[in-house]
């Protein structure tokens, strides 16, 4: 039957807007399923569960001895479920009250959000307080929190983490990875209705301790650094101060201290904007000019270089050293001195003759291979690199200041380590805190083990270096006397010098007093660096810092059970004529003198010849060293440095050597070590 026309439009219509219909429904369907499903799916998700991390456990941090520096405690965290307040909402504005927390700042979130916290890491008191309230919907978790037992001990190498245990600083930060652990999730479900609940199986991972990590400090040591730097300061009426204990033969740190310092245990003292000076690591991420205690960097690279002899002398302008437009002064007017008594005196007029031999280029390279101008490689984040000019762009001038350590700039691990160069034999070692990390069971992830970066100078010149440190504690007139120990023998050197003003570039009136040493002299176990910045009272470092030096040195030794040697005065070695005092080395050939830039000096008339005590102790030929007592590491890493080859029975500490200590040197460099594991009572 045919439809009429009209008829017949009227269907077509119809059936098109149906068509139309259906496939703007199947359009839609296959956007919310297909397109915006994955998207929509979580959402609907969200708006019945909703999950919340847990701090994780962060693993152990212990010193060399296994005394615990940091550990996490379950701490209670209290929440509340808004829409299961109920009657009790009023109330919630009591537990706020009891917390401490602003009111003001919970309300858009009580309103929008199924689980809120109310505060996290809170005191067991303030829990108890909450619970005594009885408010419905309000409960609490149990979170781990980072705790450091002994206070601000350490603080500047621990560092601090954030509320969720994020590492901010220190080893905290920069082992985050390996110390945080996994995180543990819960999930917060709704019902049809919308009320929240937590199902107690809904943890999605048990909780994972992260790994244990072992430093080098020595808890002992630290303690007793911190306190009398602490002192130091105080007495000085100082602005703060650093310092660092290094083991030379390893480059283990056994101790590193800042003043003023932290608790990273309180939040309001290493989180106050106000306190950032306090919570910045000084000893590795404040260069500071090192004054004369860079006097000792000279002399190892003149000696090496054999541009002078301990012997030599040299005129000292009588206090005032003119060089073109410049001026350099000494603290004490002085005529001639043996280059042994320009260190000893701590004559820079002395010191920058001695530079201008060694000349530009050699200096500077004897600088690099010192370690100066580049970072030591300690595991802690922002060490700087100190500040060394590139040595091209050296005038005359620079090279003769930078003789007394004015103009370089340094960092106080940087000049430790170089210290510990000399008092180890001549290798510059890198400096470590961490010697190995363990995963939760048991596994070595990381370990550390003592790594010579370079041989610097020969044992010979390390020897006669000092030497020539030894006589500025140890001799009569000597700068560091402050820093002499009745038990042993101290090698050492003081330094003062200027501040550079930020906002002028030049120098201004504050000053910072240093001293660095390492005792016992001949066979050292402890490398110090102390330094006073801006004291209030003298600004010389052999009054300011070498009196703290003292003590931490004899309190060090007491700790490392290290056993006092008598004094006996050293073989006098004689006399030596000195027919031509002040007289000039040959330059060696195919190196130039460098140019001078100003006008040259009269060298004044030379004395007549006069005798003068030559330089003892090590400066004669030495014989084969002490290694009874040792462990194997420390005796593995001494006699490496001084270049024998060693045989190894046993296990433990040394017991017997051969051949026997004091034995004249041969050409065949062969040693054999026989350890027993029962420690000896007394070590040399």
């Amino acid at each position: 039957m045919r439809l009429p026309r009209g008829r017949r439009a009227r269907v077509v219509v119809i059936a098109a807007l149906l068509t139309l219909c259906f496939l703007l429904l199947l359009g839609r369907a296959v956007d919310l399923a297909v397109l915006r499903g994955a998207d929509l799916a979580r959402q609907a998700a969200r708006q019945h569960h909703e999950e919340v991390e847990l701090v994780p456990h962060r693993g152990e941090i212990v010193d060399r001895n296994g005394d615990l520096l940091a550990l996490s405690l379950d701490v209670p965290s209290i929440y509340v479920r808004p829409k299961e307040l109920g009657d009790d909402r009023a109330r919630l504005a009591d537990v706020a009250r009891v917390l401490r927390v602003p009111m003001t700042r919970l309300q858009s979130r009580l309103a929008t959000e199924p689980f809120v916290w109310l505060k996290r890491q809170a005191l067991p008191r303030e829990l108890s307080s909450v619970l005594d309230l009885r408010v419905g919907g309000v409960g609490h978790l149990d979170e781990p929190r980072r705790v450091y037992p002994h206070g601000d001990l350490a603080a500047h190498v621990l560092g601090f983490v954030g509320m969720d245990a994020q590492g901010l600083s220190g080893l905290e930060r920069r082992f985050d990875r390996e110390i945080r652990g996994e995180p543990v999730v819960f999930l917060v479900d709704r019902d049809a209705r919308g009320r929240e609940f937590m199902r107690a199986a809904s943890f999605t991972d048990a909780p994972t301790q992260g790994s244990r990590v072992e430093l080098t400090l020595d808890e002992k040591i630290q303690a007793v650094t911190e306190r009398e730097l602490a002192a130091g300061v105080a007495n000085a009426k100082a602005a703060g101060g650093a310092a660092v204990v290094l083991d030379p033969m390893t480059g283990e740190i056994l101790a590193l201290a800042n003043v003023p310092t932290f608790n990273p245990n309180d939040r309001g003292d290493w989180g106050n904007p106000k306190h950032k000076d306090r919570v910045r690591n000084h000893a590795i991420s404040d260069p500071y000019e090192p004054g004369s205690t860079f006097k000792a960097i000279l002399a190892a690279s003149a000696l090496e270089d054999h541009v002078v002899t301990p012997t030599e002398r040299f005129f000292c302008e009588n206090g005032a050293y003119h060089v073109g437009k410049w001026t350099i002064h000494d603290s004490h007017p002085h005529g001639w001195l043996s280059f042994a008594e320009v260190v000893q005196f701590s004559s820079n007029i002395g010191a920058s003759k001695v530079g201008d031999r060694l000349g530009r280029d050699r200096y500077y390279s004897w600088l690099r291979r010192f370690g100066f101008g580049q970072r030591s490689g300690i595991e802690l984040p922002d060490e700087s690199p100190g500040i060394l000019r590139d040595g091209k762009s050296w005038a005359r001038i620079d090279v003769l200041t930078h003789s007394f350590g004015q103009g370089i700039s340094v960092t106080p691990v940087q000049m430790v380590a170089a210290y510990a160069a000399i008092a180890n034999g001549g290798t510059l070692m890198r400096p470590f805190l961490v010697r190995r990390i363990l995963s939760p069971n048991g596994e070595v992830s990381l370990e550390r083990e003592p790594e010579a970066v370079r041989r610097v100078i020969s044992p010979r010149t390390a020897e006669v270096a000092t030497e020539l440190l030894r006589r500025v504690v140890e001799e009569k007139g000597g700068t560091g006397s402050q820093a002499r120990l009745d038990d042993f023998m101290v090698a050492g050197k003081t330094g003062t010098a200027q501040k550079v003003d930020a906002r002028t570039h030049g120098y201004s009136s504050k000053r910072i007093g240093s001293f660095v040493g390492f005792v016992p002299a001949d066979h050292p176990r402890a490398v110090i660096l102390v330094l006073i910045d801006e004291p209030g009272t003298s600004s010389y470092g052999g009054v300011v810092a070498a009196p703290v030096f003292r003590k931490i040195a004899a309190a060090t030794m007491a700790l490392l059970r290290v056993q006092p040697t008598p004094r006996t005065a050293p073989a006098s070695g004689g006399k030596v004529q000195q027919a031509s005092a002040g007289r000039r080395l040959q330059t060696p050939a195919g190196r130039k003198q460098p140019e001078a830039s100003a006008r040259k000096q009269p060298e004044p008339p030379a004395p007549p010849p006069i005798e003068v005590a030559a330089v003892p102790g090590p400066l004669l030929e030495p014989g084969t060293p002490s290694f009874l007592g040792l462990s194997l590491r420390e005796a593995l890493t001494r006699a490496h440095a001084d270049g024998w080859t060693v045989d190894v029975r046993g296990t433990g500490w040394v017991t017997e050597q051969s051949p026997l200590p004091g034995t004249p040197l041969g050409g065949d460099r062969r040693l054999a070590l026989e350890l027993r594991p029962d420690q000896p009572t007394a070590r040399p």
